[in-house]
C-alpha cells in the first residue's frame, strides 16, 4: 500500500462510525506487516480504551519472557508504597555501582532514573526491598512473577529470573498511565515522557516529528531459537497526555535504544502514516 493510499484510507475511516473500527485495525495491521516483515521484529499494538489488539506479530503473547528494564517502574512503585512515594536522589558512578553506562549518570532522581534506565539507581531502590514487597504491586498491576525469591539485580530486570507475558506488560503500563494516575505514578510517567524525548528512547519522539509519547526501553536475555547476546524492547504509549495506543516492540539481537529506533518508526507509521 502506498503512503498516498494509506492516508486516503485513514481520512475515510476517520469519517466513519465506530462500527468501522475493525476495518481500521485491519488496515493498520496490514501496513505494519508489509513494512516490518523481518522475523527479528515482534510487536503488539493495543487500543488503550478498549484493550482491543489492533495488530500483532508475537509467537505467544501469553508466554512470559524476560523484559529487562521494563519492570523498573513497578519496582519503583513497590519502593514508593513502602516509603510514602518519596523517592531518593542518588549519584550514579557507573560501572562501580553496577550501571550499564560505564561513566555513570551522575546525580539522578526517580524521573531521570526512569528516562535513562539507571541500573545503579534501581539497584539502590531494590536493595531496600524484601521480595514480598513486590507482591502487592505485581498482583495489583497483573504482573506474573511466580513469587520466587529475587535478588536486587533480578528485581530490576537483570538476568531472566523475572519473566512477564507481553499482554500482561501492556495492561500493566496502561493501568500505570490511567487517568487519574494511580498513587505514585506521576513521577514515573514524567520519567517516561523524558525517556521518549531525550532518554534511552529519544528516537520515539524524534520519529513522531514533534508529537509526544511515553516510553520505556529494556534489554533482556534472548529467548529466540537462534540466540543473540540480548534482545531490545521498547514500550510506547501515545499520546503522552492521554494515551489511546499502547505498543510493545521487541527487536532480536539489539539493545533497547536500538529497539526504540524501530519502535519509533513503527509508531510513526501508525500515527502519521509515514
Amino acid at each position: 500500500m502506498s503512503r498516498c493510499s494509506y492516508l486516503v484510507l485513514m481520512g475515510m475511516l476517520a469519517a466513519l462510525p465506530l462500527r468501522a473500527a475493525s476495518l481500521y485495525d485491519q488496515s493498520i495491521a496490514r501496513v505494519l506487516a508489509d513494512r516490518y516483515d523481518s522475523r527479528d521484529v515482534s510487536y503488539l499494538l493495543v487500543d488503550s480504551n478498549t484493550r482491543r489488539v489492533i495488530a500483532s506479530r508475537w509467537d505467544d503473547m501469553a508466554e512470559p519472557v524476560p523484559v529487562g528494564s521494563l519492570v523498573k517502574p513497578f519496582i519503583a512503585l513497590a519502593y514508593g508504597q513502602k516509603h510514602n512515594f518519596r523517592y531518593p536522589a542518588y549519584f550514579c558512578r557507573g560501572s562501580a555501582d553496577g550501571c550499564w553506562l560505564s561513566r555513570g549518570h551522575g546525580q539522578v532522581d526517580i524521573s531521570a532514573a526512569i528516562a535513562y534506565s539507571c541500573n545503579a539507581y534501581f539497584l539502590n531502590l531494590a536493595s531496600r526491598l524484601d521480595p514480598e514487597d513486590l507482591d502487592p504491586i505485581a498482583r495489583g498491576y497483573g504482573l506474573s512473577w511466580g513469587r520466587a525469591p529475587l535478588d536486587a539485580a533480578e528485581m530490576i530486570g537483570l538476568g531472566e529470573a523475572w519473566r512477564v507475558a507481553p499482554a500482561e506488560l501492556i495492561r500493566a503500563y496502561l493501568f500505570l498511565a490511567a487517568a487519574p494516575p494511580p498513587a505514585g505514578a506521576a513521577k514515573l510517567l514524567s520519567g517516561m515522557a523524558l525517556c521518549a524525548r531525550s532518554g534511552t528512547a529519544e528516537a520515539v519522539d524524534r520519529h513522531l516529528h514533534g508529537l509526544a509519547a511515553l516510553a520505556k526501553t529494556g534489554t533482556a536475555p534472548c529467548v529466540h531459537q537462534h540466540r543473540a547476546p540480548g534482545d531490545g524492547y521498547v514500550l510506547m504509549l501515545y499520546p503522552a497526555d492521554q494515551p489511546r495506543l499502547a505498543m510493545l516492540v521487541r527487536v532480536h539481537g539489539v539493545p533497547g535504544a536500538r529497539a526504540a529506533e524501530v519502535g519509533g518508526r513503527m509508531l510513526n507509521t501508525v500515527v502519521n502514516g509515514h
